[in-house]
């Protein structure tokens, strides 16, 4: 009770300081774009475009539901796609929260856990969708920025340094993720660190942290062990992340066509969004806000008239990011208060 207590809490925190993020950021957006010139190009929009624009959305968390759920049936546990959904919705709210999405695995492994998931089947099944997405957000971020390389020639400006600090800094987290997953030696090597550190500091505790510890690395590495033999698998998994990912950048591509434009291809957006998303991704802000409008404004003035920019800005930001979120928050604080309500009753 009292780590769920804990964990609520730091959740209020960070709501707080992303809510504040966000007043500051559209405070400035607003102040630059007329609300009522938004209001304006919103209803003169084709709203069957907005609508697919939203269904992309839905189908991006019913992917990460869907590679969750294969993971962990192939680790021995049964899954249903609800709880599994569950997982990926509330892995997505506090990701946006918190500073380079570094809340959303432990709330995700927190979940599991309190769904009788054994912790090694719950890292590592985390572990794999982190590879996995890894991969695929670099790998069509270089193609995308290769196949319009003139494009970004023109555009990027000093904004290119942002872009190649996102992909070094994506390259390198997913360097750490094939690390920890394919190489035993450093999680041993890691776990025999802790001991050390834990002695000087003449921790109490240490030898039962410690035998705890390295009975889950063997339940881990038999897990890895498992998933060596399925290669099938990881092609699997690849796949669904990769139509994850290009449904997530077609959503700027809808918004686009909403306004009556077709000049510019869906692999033209794809190409842009996948750059600007590798680029904000990694950074120390709570979903990247403010980052990540500042990027959009740059990377798409050739593709917008200055009247439509900062309207084509916020419409997509609030069906990719702002409505999604909370979204989600609502379903997790379901999720939270329901299992609060049974430990009472």
């Amino acid at each position: 009770m009292k780590s769920n207590n804990n964990i609520i809490k730091r959740s209020i925190i960070s709501i707080i300081i992303f809510i504040l993020f966000v007043i500051l950021v559209f405070y400035f957006i607003f102040k630059e774009n007329d609300l009522r010139k938004l209001y304006i190009i919103l209803k003169s929009s084709q709203k069957i475009y907005l609508l697919l624009a939203f269904f992309c959305m839905a189908c991006f968390s019913i992917c990460e539901a869907l590679n969750l759920k294969t993971t962990l049936k192939l680790l021995g546990d049964k899954v249903s796609f609800l709880n599994a959904y569950k997982y990926a919705l509330s892995g997505f709210f506090v990701s946006s929260i918190t500073p380079s999405s570094s809340g959303g695995d432990p709330m995700q492994l927190y979940l599991m856990t309190k769904d009788s998931i054994q912790v090694s089947h719950g890292v590592i099944t985390l572990l794999v969708k982190l590879l996995v997405f890894q991969f695929v957000s670099i790998l069509i971020s270089l193609i995308g920025f290769l196949t319009s390389y003139n494009f970004f020639q023109d555009s990027l400006g000093s904004i290119r340094y942002l872009i190649y600090l996102g992909m070094f800094l994506n390259f390198l987290v997913f360097s750490l993720y094939f690390s920890i997953i394919f190489c035993k030696p450093i999680i041993t090597f890691l776990v025999k660190l802790l001991e050390k550190s834990l002695k000087k500091l003449h921790y109490k505790k240490r030898e039962q942290l410690i035998l705890k510890l390295s009975s889950q690395v063997e339940e881990y590495s038999k897990a890895v062990s498992f998933l060596k033999e399925h290669k099938l698998f990881f092609l699997k998994i690849i796949l669904i992340t990769a139509i994850q990912m290009l449904l997530y950048y077609s959503v700027p591509y809808f918004v686009y066509l909403s306004f009556g434009d077709a000049s510019y291809s869906i692999f033209k957006f794809i190409s842009i969004q996948s750059v600007l998303f590798i680029s904000v991704s990694s950074l120390p802000f709570p979903g990247a806000v403010g980052i990540s409008e500042a990027a959009f404004m740059h990377l798409y003035k050739k593709i917008y008239k200055p009247v439509i920019l900062g309207s084509a800005m916020v419409i997509t930001r609030f069906i990719n990011f702002y409505i999604f979120v909370l979204y989600s928050g609502l379903v997790l604080a379901i999720v939270l208060l329901k299992g609060n309500l049974k430990k009472k009753s």
